[in-house]
């Protein structure tokens, strides 16, 4: 079979230029990222007598690998070591080597010599040399290797070695050759069995394997190896601005020669020394650091060494937190506007949210100059890592996604995001499930809601490092003709997690029949079970017959609170299913956790009454399953059940700019234990079947509208509308985004996404804040201690506060807020940012805008309780949430809670 490579116009240059190439050969049918180690090129090899990869039509080169004629093999074939790849090394845990072919089997070859040749087209004249790793993949001891060129030995007696963990450990062939104009260079790899050795035995081979090969570098034997930080590091932890920069010496070195800088092109030697070790300073995150070790021998000859690179890690935005914490997103990289609610699935257009998630590449921030729904036509996840999805940048009351799926890619931020599904979303072909991080490394979803999904409303399977925060999950419709389950089957599914490891914390989980949360550990490559969960201060409401369950190797479930509702059955909050699909301990530690029970009381954590284990499928319980020490750091403030309760009821979902009427209602019936709607097919109440069962919003019940920006909002496209630019002394007609002039390592375009996550407000003279409505969760009188300015007053009355700036300010302030109430289980502070100048900045203050003086009022469910009244009049209105929508040229809500 022929592949081409279509190579990035900076690959194919430094190809042609220099000639070097690195290819690690895959096993077919994986996702490149899977099995590719970084910086090489990925080559699935088909199963035959040879496969053919185009490096470049133009100038020729190419390389054909095959069973050589020499060989008493029958098939070459890729094959991996599963656990090898996820744990060890993509680099050597998989490859290509000669079979045996009986019966269109391809039993491993037992008897005679394996040849395995690697024909090279297209070289430049001259002097070359290739690397090849040899290293058995199966599991079974092979003889060693010699190596031909054009049938002239060149070095023997290789050793190859059998599952080895790292490439410097690997058993590797290096040799130098000359190349002529449109000559092709064959090069053989024949293994020489020994005649003592039965290689008829269990686990004995005379075949050849090859992992990799590498074109045109430095022999490893003679250079610097197994750095630390790992190459291509990009969270290494120099949090203290200096990191120990270590590595192997070669064997025949004597002086090593450091070479470092900020682009692989521009490094210079800073030190010739004979420690292996260098201790860098004045580290900074937006950097990334080249650096390598030329090593000079006893003779005076010098080595030039392989370029490595790291990045320091830094936070994805304050308030981040757990193993994904230090996703990078599109920091440092362009800035792409959605301008349009449109979605074509088959054509994606500029301007819209699926043309910036799959046409555009390279690290990116999205931005929004629109609000409203936006219907996707078909699923949509991003395959690109290093993008930020901004939700807080929309106007109006924020982005809603509608009718299909979005995942999001490693190294992604994505923030304050509406997902209703609907039920009109009933098939297969497009997805029922919500937002999703199934694959994830390194990535964070925060500030997110998702409601009214027919499969699992979230899903994040196979990730590692990732972590949701402050996400509402809510009212996963329940009996909603599920298309791959029988008419009338309940999948009302909050979600199904993963996580190597993977952080779940502060999250609210309301009405949700089932999976709330499903644990999924899965397996390793070596089949043990496999997953370190870490399950912390979520709040769950009326969950049904599933609350917490399924498995992982290792789970922290800590300081969660779970508030029974009428549907409520299950009443273990953690049922640890050892279901005996592999091999090795399924473990947990539990503790603070609190269930409240219908009649307002608490139970502590309690074996067999809050959780249990149960065994299934032949389950051998041979260790011990919960244990009273955490597995894993959380990398995260841990509070109790109780404060969580109220924190999380303060400060989750999409709420910024605000909540959505269905997101208050959610809020609201948490908090009083109620519930409003009933299953219109189930009859269970609490959880819907659809978002037109009766007093559930439905589609035309959520305040989210269309909004645009004005066009002269941002008129340099950096992500920064004008007014912040020139307050903070940048220049409008300028892209400046990626700039740090205070070197905290966020840029200033994060710096502006940041004011945009917290409450904030932009005022001349003064403005009235209903504290009350920022925290939720302190409903039995609450108190608040506002940490304030000189250069800002304030006055407070029963949670309403009167904020007034001194009268010669202008700029920026920051003030903090600190709620508690009569429980004294817990506080929140909540930053409170403003903007004080006398010039329009577009940011309207949606839940303080007394502009209009006629209103609608409307209850959680989305009924009209009032019409055309001040807004003021709220007299003998019954206690509870309410909507007013006032009636001026521009559409402007406010929340109010009435006691």
């Amino acid at each position: 079979m022929k592949k081409t490579l279509l190579l990035s116009c900076f690959t194919l240059a430094f190809a042609l230029n220099a000639t070097a190439q690195k290819i690690d050969f895959n096993l077919p049918g994986r996702q490149p990222e899977q099995v590719t180690e970084n910086g090489f090129t990925p080559w699935a090899i088909t199963t035959g007598v040879k496969d053919t990869l185009v490096i470049d039509e133009t100038s020729g080169l190419k390389i054909v690998v095959a069973n050589g004629p020499n060989s008493a093999g029958k098939i070459l074939k890729a094959n991996w070591w599963k656990d090898g790849v996820s744990k060890y090394s993509k680099l050597i845990g998989d490859g290509i080597a000669i079979y045996d072919f009986v019966d269109n089997n391809t039993p491993q070859l037992q008897s005679g010599s394996a040849e395995l040749t690697v024909t090279i087209s297209g070289l430049t004249a001259g002097k070359h040399s290739i690397l090849a790793y040899h290293n058995n993949t199966d599991g079974f001891t092979a003889p060693p290797v010699d190596v031909y060129v054009d049938n002239v030995k060149m070095v023997s007696g290789v050793l190859q070695t059998n599952r080895a963990q790292k490439p410097s450990n690997s058993g590797q062939s290096y040799i130098t050759f000359n190349a002529e104009t449109g000559k092709d260079v064959v090069i053989s790899y024949r293994t020489v069995p020994d005649p003592s050795v039965n290689y008829t035995a269990q686990y004995f081979t005379t075949t050849v394997f090859v992992n990799a090969i590498i074109l045109d570098e430095p022999n490893p034997l003679t250079t610097a190896l197994n750095p630390t930080p790992d190459n291509r590091d990009m969270h290494t932890d120099a949090d203290n601005g200096t990191y120990t920069l270590k590595w192997s010496p070669a064997v025949t070195a004597v002086k090593h020669h450091l070479y470092m800088g900020t682009s692989e092109g521009a490094m210079s030697e800073i030190a010739i020394q004979t420690d292996t070790f260098y201790v860098m300073k004045d580290a900074y995150s937006l950097n990334t650091y080249y650096w390598r070790v030329d090593e000079e021998d006893a003779t005076g000859n010098t080595y030039k060494g392989e370029t490595w690179s790291f990045r320091p890690r830094h936070l994805a935005f304050p308030g981040a937190e757990g193993y994904g914490r230090y996703a990078t997103g599109g920091r440092g990289g362009t800035v792409y506007h959605v301008t349009s609610l449109a979605d074509d699935a088959l054509a994606p257009q500029p301007g819209t949210f699926r043309y910036g998630i799959s046409k555009v590449s390279g690290p990116r921030t999205i931005v929004f100059d629109v609000g409203g729904t936006i219907q996707l036509k078909s699923r949509l996840t991003c395959s690109d890592p290093y993008v930020t999805i901004a939700g807080q940048t929309a106007p109006g009351n924020g982005i809603m996604f509608r009718s299909c799926p979005f995942g999001m890619a490693s190294e992604g931020i994505t923030r304050f995001l509406h997902m209703f599904l609907g039920h009109d979303a009933a098939t297969s072909e497009t997805g029922c499930d919500g937002l999703g991080m199934a694959g994830n490394n390194h990535a964070i979803m925060d500030h997110c809601s998702i409601s009214w999904t027919i499969d699992e409303a979230f899903s994040s399977r196979n990730a590692k490092n990732v972590t949701l925060q402050r996400t509402m999950i809510s009212e996963a419709l329940n009996v909603a003709n599920h298309p791959n389950y029988p008419s009338g089957t309940a999948h009302g599914y909050a979600g199904t997690i993963g996580g190597d490891t993977g952080s779940y914390h502060h999250n609210l989980l309301a009405h949700n029949e089932g999976r709330n949360w499903s644990l999924s550990g899965a397996l390793d490559g070596s089949g043990a079970y496999a997953g370190h969960h870490d399950v912390f201060n979520n709040v769950c409401y009326n969950w049904c017959g599933r609350a917490t369950d399924g498995g992982t190797h290792e789970g922290n479930f800590v300081g969660n609170y779970y508030k029974m509702g009428p549907s409520t059955k299950m009443l273990q909050l953690l049922n640890a299913q050892l279901e005996g699909t592999g091999t090795g301990s399924q473990s947990y530690y539990v503790n603070g956790n609190i269930r409240e029970n219908l009649d307002g009381s608490k139970t502590q954590d309690k074996l067999n009454d809050t959780y249990k284990y149960t065994l299934s499928n032949g389950q051998v319980l041979n260790w011990t399953v919960f244990l009273d020490k955490p597995f894993f750091e959380s990398y995260a403030t841990i509070e109790t059940a109780d404060a969580a309760y109220k924190n999380v009821l303060s400060d989750v979902g999409c709420n910024m700019p605000m909540l959505d009427n269905h997101d208050i209602r959610m809020v609201n019936e948490t908090l009083k234990g109620i519930t409003t709607t009933v299953g219109s097919r189930s009859g269970k109440k609490g959880l819907i079947d659809s978002e037109e069962d009766e007093n559930c919003e439905g589609f035309n019940g959520i305040n989210i509208n269309e909004a645009h920006r004005a066009s002269d909002f941002d008129t340099d496209n950096d992500g920064m509308p004008d007014w912040w630019e020139k307050a903070k002394g940048l220049n409008p007609a300028e892209a400046d985004n990626n700039a740090d002039p205070d070197k905290d390592g966020y840029t200033v375009l994060e710096d502006y996404l940041n004011w945009l996550a917290e409450p904030h407000f932009t005022i001349n003279k003064s403005i009235s804040i209903n504290l009350k409505e920022y925290f939720a969760g302190y409903d039995n009188n609450p108190s608040f201690e506002i940490i304030g300015s000189s250069d800002m007053s304030y006055d407070s009355n029963e949670g309403i506060c009167t904020f007034t700036p001194a009268t010669s300010f202008t700029g920026f302030l920051s003030i903090k807020v600190k709620a508690t109430d009569d429980d004294n289980v817990g506080s929140l502070t909540r930053n409170f940012n403003f903007y004080v100048s006398s010039e329009a900045t577009g940011i309207n203050n949606v839940q303080t805008d007394n502009a209009s003086t006629a209103s609608d009022i409307y209850n959680v469910s989305g009924i009209k309780v009032r019409s055309n009244v001040s807004s003021t009049d709220i007299s003998n209105l019954a206690p509870g949430i309410y909507i007013i929508k006032k009636l001026n040229d521009k559409t402007v809500t406010k929340k109010i809670v009435i006691k």
